[in-house]
């Protein structure tokens, strides 16, 4: 209902516009990595073996121009704006040390987030009632004075934070894409581990905030193991059984369900 009153479009359109601002504004502050860069080649190159096995859960997405902005930062920060825009924050691969799968699966939920529109949703709530008479949306990311202020996503990003059913289906979906690209879905558990770690004592704010890990949660990620895993053996060329442990997690087996 909510996101109703945000049309994709243009919403897309002004999400595009203040990426154009955030890498103006890092540019400006000397805080962007080039695209020579090995951070932006990394994730670039992870990226592109996403896309392809994303196309299908939203219809608008094969006319969007995926971007890429790493901004040089000690913050833990990483998310996709409306349209395909990724902003990254260099603190989230300098100071976590994902490895690829965790990476993978990272930009896998994030991509999920954007696919799905979550942030159409809530900041549809948000912005109820607050269209002005020529239809125009009111600052959504707050993110153009990057060049001026502290690096930050702004006040309504920041303030948004993530439903259960969000981050469930983000992580279903991005862990679907990313199996599917070949990154392991056990990385799932030991990312949002680290994050959880690094970012504990920022609770009220941080990356946690925005993305609720709970151990329901995580039990969740474990229960859609196996399923995963089938994805990723096919697309590595292997079987399940074929698998080597991944950091002591193993090989989770489905439980029958009484009719299979």
């Amino acid at each position: 209902m909510f996101r109703n009153l945000i049309p994709s479009q243009q919403l897309e359109a002004q999400a595009a516009d203040e990426f154009d601002q955030i890498v103006y504004g890092a540019q400006h502050a000397d805080r962007l990595y080039p695209d020579t860069d090995a951070r932006v080649i990394r994730v670039h190159t992870i990226l592109d073996k996403l896309i392809p096995y994303s196309l299908k859960w939203n219809e608008r997405e094969k006319n969007w121009k995926w971007q890429i902005a790493v901004i040089r930062s000690p913050d833990i920060r990483m998310y996709c704006l409306p349209g395909g825009k990724i902003v990254i924050y260099s603190g989230i691969l300098d100071r976590v040390h994902l490895n690829d799968n965790e990476l993978g699966m990272l930009l896998g939920h994030e991509i999920a987030h954007a696919l799905r529109e979550h942030a159409r949703e809530r900041l549809g709530e948000q912005q109820a009632g607050q269209l002005d008479s020529s239809g125009t949306i009111p600052q959504l990311f707050g993110l153009a004075d990057l060049g001026v202020a502290p690096l930050g996503i702004g006040s309504q990003l920041l303030e948004m934070k993530y439903t259960p059913t969000d981050e469930t289906e983000a992580d279903v979906i991005g862990s679907d894409i990313a199996s599917r690209a070949g990154y392991d879905p056990r990385a799932a558990i030991t990312l949002w581990d680290k994050l959880a770690a690094a970012t504990h004592s920022n609770r009220n704010q941080g990356y946690i905030y925005v993305h609720p890990y709970t151990p329901a949660r995580r039990q969740d990620l474990m229960k859609r193991l196996p399923d995963m895993l089938q994805l990723y053996a096919k697309a590595t060329g292997t079987t399940v059984d074929e698998l080597p442990d991944y950091a002591g997690i193993g090989r989770p087996r489905r439980v029958p369900v009484r009719g299979d």
